[in-house]
């Protein structure tokens, strides 16, 4: 069984459009996905706290992030060149998606944390196909994500995505470069 997953055309304005989405999960319900803004902080926070040491680990590589509260609070900020959605179920942040643009240019660094009550769900999927999309629209040709070997479940999403990537090792660390060129327009 494989997601389904739909952007709706509302509300398009500028870099990181402010276009609202919806995507269907593995399990048949349906999320929102939207722009995470300066109110969602506290939702961003609360998601980044509940999250296992292991989950933490992958995701900044390390057990305990410092300055993380301040750190998750940026992501909602809107700036140039940085793009973060939120997965919702109702007011419920699932997980959030984000990129920045990297120096060289084209290319943008992804991230992506899901809670962990759903994993396995398709909503890290669903989050990258649809930062994908708006990444191509605002001119990034590449994602590149540094992804520890031992986190399955990120290595999963990216498989999951179908999109043509790179991957190089460096001691305990795949290099991952996504060509967003070849993803294919959503309908």
């Amino acid at each position: 069984m494989t997601a389904q997953y739909s952007w709706s055309t509302e509300k398009m304005s500028g870099p990181c459009t402010d276009r609202d989405s919806t995507a269907e999960l593995l399990d048949g319900s349906v999320i929102s996905i939207r722009r995470l803004r300066p109110e969602n902080g506290d939702d961003i926070v609360r998601l980044y706290e509940t999250l296992t040491d292991d989950e933490r680990y992958y995701r900044f590589f390390t057990m305990r992030p410092a300055h993380l509260q301040a750190w998750a609070r940026s992501l909602a900020e809107i700036k140039e060149g940085q793009c973060s959605l939120g997965a919702f179920d109702s007011e419920n942040l699932l997980g959030v998606a984000n990129y920045f643009a990297c120096r060289d240019p084209g290319y943008a660094e992804v991230a992506i944390v899901v809670a962990h009550s759903e994993h396995l769900r398709g909503v890290g999927t669903a989050l990258l196909r649809r930062l994908g999309e708006i990444a191509r629209q605002d001119g990034f040709h590449h994602f590149v994500a540094d992804v520890l070997t031992e986190n399955h479940p990120m290595l999963r999403v990216l498989s999951d995505s179908g999109w043509p990537c790179t991957r190089r090792l460096e001691g305990s660390v795949l290099s991952i470069e996504i060509d967003l060129d070849a993803i294919k327009d959503s309908g």
